[in-house]
């Protein structure tokens, strides 16, 4: 009973709710803290969480067999057939009903932004994973509608400067998925992938070109929309964000291809992160 219970819960793949912090961004940038935002926020949070895993458990539906054929895939629960797939896709089911429900609770902009999101997985795990670079920006949108989410759930307005910083970074983080994919593959095609391994080097360059991006938009956003001033600040931003730049490339020491993987099993790099959100606390919740 216990292992049944294991490996249904590996199934929802609880690890990768860690994508979900996205979701109270926008409300901790903008220092809206209230009772009403903070139940938003934990409620969408679950309710996200819902969703994510039911889509999750389709795409491991949908490549059941080509997982088995990957390296380490094949270990998944459905893969690996120590679950039922009749019993996930009646999990998946339940999961996604529920949270397009709960959402209604909120208000139908959430719902439609949760619909959305389902509706894209669905073509991602069916489809769109295998159209070349529209995969890495269906990728990227995931994380987006994350950030969107939670400024419906709190109201707080999002500002160009800010989507371009976390498109740039969105985007780097789903060029580096592909490009490990290409870099760790023994075959010259990637398996379920519209990519060869001589794409690395390709994707490795846009990536870099998206992180950086990244980092030049959040100067402007700190600068033009949050106002901070200090000097120090921005030298501390540019030497901290590099740091998180540096440790997260490191596909020497970390070859996982998964985003969540390589941050949690990486000390280092989960310091600076530390230290960056620090940043923006201290300059921008305390001083303002």
């Amino acid at each position: 009973m216990f292992n049944t219970i294991k490996n249904y819960t590996l199934l929802l793949r609880p690890k990768n709710w860690v994508k979900n912090i996205l979701i109270p961004l926008p409300m901790l940038l903008a220092g809206h803290f209230d009772k009403q935002a903070l139940f938003h926020i934990i409620f969408g949070f679950i309710s996200f969480s819902c969703i994510a895993s039911g889509t999750y458990i389709i795409n491991d539906i949908v490549d059941i067999e080509s997982d088995r054929a990957h390296v380490k895939k094949r270990f998944r629960p459905l893969a690996a057939g120590i679950v039922s797939v009749d019993y996930s896709l009646i999990l998946s089911i339940t999961l996604i009903v529920i949270s397009l429900f709960s959402q209604l609770i909120i208000g139908l902009d959430a719902f439609l932004i949760v619909l959305f999101y389902f509706l894209l997985n669905l073509y991602y795990s069916f489809s769109g994973k295998t159209k070349r670079f529209i995969d890495i920006l269906i990728l990227s949108t995931f994380y987006l509608i994350r950030v969107y989410y939670g400024a419906i759930l709190t109201e707080v307005p999002l500002t160009g400067w800010f989507i371009a910083a976390i498109s740039m970074a969105v985007l780097s983080l789903a060029t580096n998925k592909r490009f490990m994919e290409c870099s760790l593959s023994k075959s010259q095609n990637i398996l379920g992938r519209a990519y060869t391994t001589s794409d690395a080097s390709f994707l490795q360059v846009i990536m870099l070109n998206f992180a950086i991006g990244s980092i030049i938009f959040l100067n402007l956003h700190a600068f033009l929309v949050l106002m901070i001033a200090s000097p120090y600040f921005y030298f501390a931003l540019n030497i901290v964000s590099a740091s998180i730049l540096f440790f997260y490339f490191d596909y020497a020491s970390n070859t996982s291809d998964d985003p969540v993987e390589r941050v949690l099993k990486n000390y280092k790099l989960l310091f600076f992160v530390v230290v960056f959100c620090s940043l923006y606390f201290y300059e921008f919740l305390i001083r303002n």
